[in-house]
């Protein structure tokens, strides 16, 4: 009885197997392709542009007046980690100059 049900269960998983290693692929439409080109092309000419606008410009600036909190405790701004994640940050009215950062080291 085991032997049965074993070659029964070895049988279902290999039908299974081989029912789909055979089963035909489904062309890919040449309109996929003809757009997935065209996004790629306008993508390429805006690329530079954006890098190029994103350096110019930072987000926020750290001036040597911004408090640097790693851990709730005072830290240099050069000493902290890279793998710490900002936990709160305070920013200027001008939505640019960074007054404190808090910093998370997780274990």
């Amino acid at each position: 009885m085991i032997r049965l049900t074993l070659t029964l269960a070895v049988w279902i998983s290999l039908v299974s197997a081989v029912g789909a290693s055979l089963t035909p692929r489904k062309p890919s439409s040449p309109l996929q392709r003809e757009v997935h080109r065209a996004l790629a092309s306008r993508l390429a000419v805006r690329a530079p542009h954006y890098a190029v606008q994103r350096e110019a410009q930072p987000e926020f600036v750290v001036t040597e007046q911004t408090e640097v909190l790693l851990n709730g405790k005072p830290c240099p701004y050069a000493q902290v980690p890279g793998h710490a994640t900002i936990e709160r940050m305070e920013v200027a009215e001008d939505k640019k100059t960074v007054l404190k950062v808090y910093f998370l080291l997780r274990k």
